[in-house]
């Protein structure tokens, strides 16, 4: 096994054989997840880490976090910042010079929405951490499991190999992260095309669907419920707005027997503690749930 190759990523000591450039030593979340998006745009990733680029020939290379280049955002002014004040780290620079070419080689759909969902839901927040804007990571996870890939002080482990180790945790990371980004954006599409058409308080489909970040763009409380099959049982209802809530009567009540008798819903399954979660096995139980709520 070549501990010094992953995929079409291949580490390099010749500077002159290399088509990319970045940092050696200790390597952080930020330049990884750069080296792992540039793989997916580029054929091959020859890759150089080094100390320094002063007196190197950089001609036709790719070089990022080192070097106060266009990749490179450790000048004294950074290099750029966004409006709300998260400046930009390599994978910043270079998801925004090069993120919607990678998406449209991808074929998604809705290319402008997955890269602001892309940007706005991880990529400022690995540029945020980089830039030690911490206060910009509040309830936020950022992939510090590649922090853990370079070696400890007690391990005897080859720079090359950790940065592999790292890249693969990151590949599999980012893939994820992707698909699940392309997933929401059309989920939210979905979501609110549903609600626009809907001529009731609720809205139904056949399987769950993410849909509280849809929510945030309904226009008003015209919808309240939505109702999906569930994963575990017969259906789920939800209810999406704040200002809504299922009876207490049925909440307070710890007999579901009991609750069964005052919904008249004989096949109610759960009714959850915070008032905004109703499960029934059947979808005819799930809707007339919802119109026992909103009865006077």
């Amino acid at each position: 096994m070549n501990i010094n190759k992953y995929k079409n990523i291949q580490l390099t000591k010749q500077i002159n054989k290399a088509n990319c450039i970045t940092h050696s030593g200790r390597f952080h979340v930020d330049d990884v997840i750069s080296t792992i998006f540039l793989s997916k745009i580029m054929d091959n990733v020859v890759l150089a880490r080094i100390t320094s680029t002063e007196n190197k020939d950089l001609t036709n290379k790719m070089v990022y976090d080192i070097g106060f280049g266009e990749f490179d955002h450790h000048q004294k002014n950074r290099n750029g910042q966004r409006s709300n004040e998260i400046y930009y780290s390599s994978i910043g620079l270079l998801w925004k010079k090069f993120g919607k070419e990678y998406l449209k080689n991808l074929d998604v759909k809705y290319i402008d929405d997955v890269f602001e969902y892309m940007d706005t839901e991880l990529i400022q927040y690995i540029d945020a951490e980089d830039n030690m804007q911490m206060e910009y990571l509040e309830n936020k996870i950022s992939p510090d499991f590649v922090k853990l890939c370079n070696p400890e002080w007690n391990e005897n482990v080859p720079e090359d190999e950790a940065f592999i180790n790292a890249l693969k945790l990151a590949d599999e990371f980012w893939e994820l992260y992707i698909k699940h980004a392309i997933a929401e954006v059309e989920a939210i599409k979905i979501v609110l095309d549903k609600i626009n058409m809907s001529k009731d308080c609720y809205i139904i489909f056949d399987k769950e669907m993410p849909y509280r970040k849809a929510i945030k763009f309904i226009p008003d409380n015209k919808v309240k419920y939505i109702i999906f099959k569930s994963r575990r049982e017969g259906y789920d209802i939800r209810i999406i707005i704040n200002s809504c809530e299922f009876k207490k009567e049925i909440v307070q009540e710890e007999d579901i027997n009991k609750s069964r008798s005052l919904t008249g819903v004989k096949d109610l399954i759960y009714v959850d503690v915070r008032g905004k979660l109703c499960c029934t096995k059947t979808l005819e139980s799930a809707i007339k749930l919802v119109k026992y709520n909103e009865m006077g």
